[in-house]
């Protein structure tokens, strides 16, 4: 049996296929992969977690990020490598930020 994790890590006719092993998933050559990882995790019986997306918040952070590299630039051109650094690591954890956002990479 495979997580929530693992079945998002395979293909989508990986999916297909272990979903053909549950008589209750019918349509599956016309599901998405999300579709698919759903209707087998339904039909093993394991809790879902859907994760909701916070638009305005993601939109915030996108912002930030193009203000961000905009100061990037300029140090770039100024040749600053000590603002260069600091202004790396702030977009890489703003970057991480619309991942947490997104539902895409778990919170530590």
């Amino acid at each position: 049996m495979s997580s929530r994790d693992e079945l998002e890590k395979m293909t989508a006719i990986k999916l297909r296929e272990i979903a053909k092993e549950y008589e209750q998933i019918v349509g599956t050559s016309g599901m998405k992969k999300e579709e698919l990882v759903v209707a087998i995790l339904e039909a093993r019986g394991e809790p879902l977690f859907v994760v909701n997306k916070d638009e305005k918040s993601i939109a915030c952070v996108k912002q930030q990020i193009r203000q961000t590299l905009k100061q990037r630039d300029s140090a770039l051109e100024a040749k600053d490598r000590k603002k260069v650094s600091a202004v790396r690591k702030t977009l890489k954890r703003l970057k991480r930020q619309t991942r947490m956002l997104a539902g895409k990479k778990p919170k530590k």
